[in-house]
């Protein structure tokens, strides 16, 4: 069904500096005739806060759709869908999956090469960031996550086949993100499991695999993250929900798992509203921290201090 042109104009005529606010979590700083993002520096909005140009990525454009499509990898419709908070038609039992036949050409997606032995990957995710090192070594083996050779950390998220069709890169050292040219959103990073019905759905890979990390801590079992599906979306849009779910007919629940702040709650609750519309079973789990990797690096700490009382302890009674 062809979008209506009112609903398109709508769209191009949104205000960038506000839509990244509230899609993206990024604040601005206006200064010599332009809008600098400041948690990317790189980031550009000109003074007509439509125009923008993200100096790191090499690439511009005019208004949200383009930063959708271009930066996002979003088919037209749904980055529409997204500019304008509208539902488009038409209706779906599930979700509509129908691509026009440019957005059904696979995108040529360009990995980082891979370190020969990683050095810094397991410092960084296990003691770092908290990750179980039994999944951090799973999915090396698997080639879901490697180090490159710049020593960056590498998701790569897989089609039906087997093939990469997403990457994304994530700085040992400082504050660096990304995804590799060529990525398609909507086969983003994930770990699935054929034992369970849920889907757990975060914002980031670390975050998804923060989460599975407190099923093998909780239950004490390295395996326990194998029976329960994860998702990252890459951001906070669900061009990758989709694609998980019309693959597996047997997900009828979807938790949603974003980032506590104003982005990631919109987005979870918007998101919920949506799915549950669609006939799932929806919840919002929300971390008490900002996210679930900063939760799970509390509770790693937690434990430490207990094991540190009860070793003190024992040291007095004896």
């Amino acid at each position: 069904m062809r979008i209506d042109d009112n609903t398109v104009a709508q769209a191009r005529a949104a205000d960038m500096v506000a839509f990244f606010e509230k899609h993206n979590g990024f604040t601005f700083a206006h200064r010599h005739g332009e809008y600098r993002c400041e948690q990317h520096p790189s980031l550009a909005v000109k003074h007509d806060r439509l125009s923008w140009f993200w100096h790191s990525k090499g690439v511009g454009g005019h208004g949200v759709l383009d930063y959708l499509t271009k930066v996002e990898n979003m088919p037209f419709r749904e980055a529409v869908e997204v500019a304008t908070g509208a539902s488009l038609p038409p209706p779906q039992h599930r979700v509509n999956l129908t691509l026009s036949e440019e957005e059904a050409k696979p995108k040529s997606l360009v990995l980082p090469d891979k370190k020969g032995i990683p050095i810094q990957i397991y410092d960084y995710l296990c003691n770092k960031r908290g990750i179980d090192g039994w999944i951090v070594h799973a999915l090396m083996q698997k080639g879901s996550l490697y180090e490159d050779k710049r020593g960056n950390v590498v998701f790569v998220g897989f089609d039906e086949h087997g093939k990469a069709r997403f990457a994304s890169v994530r700085g040992i050292y400082g504050d660096f993100r990304g995804d590799c040219a060529g990525s398609d959103k909507r086969y983003a990073f994930f770990l699935d499991s054929p034992y369970s019905s849920k889907v757990y759905v975060f914002e980031s890979p670390i975050d998804a695999l923060s989460r599975a990390s407190m099923e093998n801590v909780f239950r004490e079992d390295k395996e326990a993250w194998k029976r329960k599906n994860y998702l990252s979306l890459a951001g906070t849009t669900d061009a990758a929900l989709p694609f998980f779910l019309n693959k597996r007919d047997n997900i009828k629940e979807i938790i949603f798992c974003l980032d506590r702040d104003d982005a990631g709650q919109r987005a979870a609750e918007g998101m919920a509203k949506k799915y549950a519309d669609k006939g799932y079973y929806v919840s919002i789990e929300r971390p008490f921290a900002k996210d679930f990797n900063e939760d799970l690096v509390s509770f790693r700490a937690q434990i430490q201090e207990r094991n540190r009382s009860k070793s003190t302890h024992r040291d007095v009674d004896i």
